[in-house]
């Protein structure tokens, strides 16, 4: 064969195989290096059972607050029909309210800094670590820092608001909620995310 130069090139052997197929064996998989992130497996990520167990864990302060705060408005409530419109005392309704809304705000700093301190930088609150469960970047595979933990929570708005994006995990094959998937993270046994 020759080229426009008139300089002579052997011949090249008829391909057999279709390009980009290859019938030679792969060569091995070595371990990564320490410090490579490895891409989460299927069977790594955190099922929804572990997931509701940090949260409850790590929210426990805020929902006892909210639970006595509903009990002082639901006795203010049965206080009121109870009157038949007459004078009623709720004296000991609005107290129960007041300390629900109270142990709610006291609340707040805790969330802060476990949910969003902690957990942003180490991938694990304090529920999280009881369940060996981590958070970390999907595209990372590395925890996702305090600011993007605070978005995260606060995208959580959208699982509340349509209750389906709670469950979603449960049918999901990366098992993430909405809040995940837009923030770009997973939610990983604790083991496989070292």
């Amino acid at each position: 064969m020759t080229d426009q130069y008139r300089s002579l090139w052997p011949d090249r052997p008829e391909a057999t195989e279709p390009s980009g197929i290859s019938s030679s064996a792969p060569a091995p998989a070595y371990p990564p290096s320490p410090g490579v992130a490895v891409p989460a497996r299927r069977s790594s990520y955190a099922n929804w059972g572990q997931r509701l167990r940090a949260r409850l864990v790590d929210q426990a302060p805020t929902y006892l607050g909210l639970i006595i705060f509903c009990t002082g408005y639901l006795l203010w409530i049965a206080e009121l029909a109870l009157s038949g419109g007459a004078t009623f005392h709720f004296e000991g309704a609005v107290v129960a309210m007041i300390i629900g809304l109270s142990v709610m705000l006291a609340s707040l700093p805790w969330v802060a800094y476990n949910r969003w301190m902690i957990a942003g930088r180490t991938g694990q609150s304090l529920g999280k670590r009881v369940t060996k469960i981590s958070l970390i970047g999907e595209e990372t595979q590395a925890p996702i820092g305090a600011l993007n933990a605070f978005i995260r929570d606060l995208v959580h708005i959208l699982d509340w608001l349509t209750v389906v994006g709670y469950l979603w995990p449960l049918w999901d094959d990366k098992k993430q909620t909405f809040a995940d998937k837009i923030m770009k993270t997973i939610v990983v046994s604790a083991e496989s995310s070292l």
